[in-house]
């Protein structure tokens, strides 16, 4: 067991710099949770983590690099998630559902993270890293593609080409989720999604059965 006067663990550098770098993402959210997108800027994040403009422009370049790398990390965060959730699936049924409510607790349980996804997609679209967010998405729909196919061979769903099948699955859901981000429940917003979780589920695999 170490002494009391054992000094505290030293992080190496790599975890270091991992940790400043997720410092200033997570400053950054906070800006944007206060403001938009457009709040997030280098001395707004640098005055909330106390990283030096240096360190800043080290690790993302400049204020779009900053927006950018947060989007990405989110963006994959949340496939993974949803992924998860589709792999733990029993059966088509099961599996079209869970995309929907896989995504659907996801917005739920971290909405400032997913409202930044849906308000920052146009400025990264805009930017530098178009490519990038062109070969997520097309990677992220093409996993859908390729779990529908079997299915829609075996006759489970209905005999469409499997690149509609995520928009009819997930267009409710997504349109639902962002129209939910952007109100104010006290304003007479939407309700949560929780409340028509079911519904959307079992709206989502009426859409595709065959």
């Amino acid at each position: 067991m170490a002494s009391r006067n054992s000094p505290p663990p030293v992080s190496s550098p790599a975890e270091a710099t991992a940790d400043r770098r997720q410092d200033i993402l997570n400053a950054a959210l906070a800006c944007a949770a206060e403001g938009g997108v457009d709040a997030v800027t280098i001395d707004g994040v640098r005055a909330r983590c106390g990283a030096s403009v240096g360190s800043i422009y080290h690790h993302f370049g400049n204020r779009d690099g900053i927006v950018a790398a947060l989007f990405f990390d989110i963006f994959h965060d949340q496939s993974r998630s949803v992924q998860a959730q589709l792999d733990a699936a029993q059966g088509v049924e099961a599996g079209v559902q869970a995309l929907v409510t896989g995504y659907l607790d996801w917005v739920v349980a971290q909405p400032e993270r997913a409202r930044f996804l849906f308000q920052s997609r146009g400025a990264v679209a805009a930017g530098p890293r178009t490519p990038d967010l062109a070969d997520a998405a097309h990677r992220r729909n093409q996993a859908l593609v390729a779990w529908f196919e079997p299915h829609r061979r075996a006759g489970a769903v209905r005999d469409l080409p499997c690149e509609l099948m995520p928009s009819l699955v997930m267009g409710p859901v997504q349109s639902y989720c962002r129209a939910w981000l952007s109100g104010n429940v006290a304003q007479g917003g939407l309700p949560s999604p929780t409340t028509y979780r079911a519904e959307l589920a079992d709206a989502a695999w009426r859409s595709v059965k065959a």
